[in-house]
C-alpha cells in the first residue's frame, strides 16, 4: 500500500466510533484521479516572540506561505515544478508578556518566516529553508526594573515541511477537533503542523 493511504488510514484510527461516514463518492472521484493540482496555504496566527534573546517582547503574529505542485496519485509522489510564496508578516497586540512592563519598542519590521530556497526533501515532502528576522529594539529589564534597554536585531535559520497527501483525504468522516479538517463542502482539508502553522490542502484535477 503506498504511503498517502496509509497515512489517510492512520488518520481514520484516530477517529472516534461516532464519526460520520467517509464520503464514498467523492474517495471514487479522486480515486480515478492521475494527476493532482494543489495549492497549500499554510497560516501562522499565533502568539510568538518579536524580539531576539530571552528578553520579554511577544505579538499576535500573522504569516502566510504558500506552496503549489503536482501530485501524481498513481505514484504517491510530487512531481513537477513546485513554486513558494511568503507574504509580510503582520503583528498585533505588542506586550512585555507576564510583567507590569510597558511593551518592546521595535525598531524595523519583524518577520517570521522569509523563503530563502525550498527542495524535494523526499518524493512526498517538500523542505522550504528560510529566515526569521528579529528588528533591533528597545526592551525593559525585567525582572530587576521596567526601564528600557536597547537589543539588537538579527536573523535565526527557520525550516518549514509540507507533505504532498493523497486526494483521497476529502472524502474522510467530517468530525471536530479531529486530527484532519475537511471542509464542510469537501474541496479543501486543513492539517495542524508544527511551530503553530496550520496547512490548508485544495486540490483540483490535473491533466
Amino acid at each position: 500500500m503506498r504511503k498517502p493511504l496509509s497515512w489517510t488510514a492512520a488518520l481514520l484510527g484516530l477517529l472516534p466510533l461516532h464519526s460520520n461516514a467517509m464520503d464514498l463518492v467523492v474517495a471514487q472521484k479522486w480515486a480515478t484521479a492521475t494527476f493532482v493540482k494543489y495549492r497549500v496555504e499554510g497560516v501562522h496566527n499565533a502568539r510568538a516572540a518579536v524580539v531576539r534573546g530571552d528578553y520579554p517582547g511577544n505579538a499576535d503574529v500573522l504569516d502566510r506561505v504558500t506552496v503549489e505542485f503536482t501530485w501524481d496519485n498513481k505514484k504517491g509522489a510530487i512531481v513537477g515544478t513546485v513554486t513558494v510564496a511568503d507574504a509580510k508578516s503582520d503583528l498585533s497586540n505588542i506586550k512585555s508578556d507576564k510583567t507590569n512592563c510597558p511593551p518592546p519598542q521595535l525598531k524595523d519590521g519583524y518577520e517570521h518566516f522569509q523563503t530563502v530556497s525550498h527542495s524535494l526533501s523526499s518524493s512526498e515532502q517538500v523542505q522550504i529553508k528560510g529566515t526569521r528576522t528579529f528588528p533591533a529594539a528597545s526592551v525593559s529589564n525585567y525582572p530587576a526594573s521596567c526601564s528600557m534597554r536597547a537589543i539588537p536585531g538579527g536573523k535565526e535559520d527557520v525550516l518549514l515541511w509540507v507533505a504532498g497527501v493523497g486526494p483521497e483525504a476529502l472524502a474522510m468522516p467530517i468530525v471536530p477537533g479531529g486530527p484532519i479538517a475537511v471542509a464542510p463542502d469537501r474541496k479543501s482539508f486543513s492539517i495542524k503542523g508544527a511551530g503553530n502553522w496550520v496547512w490548508t490542502y485544495t486540490p483540483t484535477l490535473g491533466p
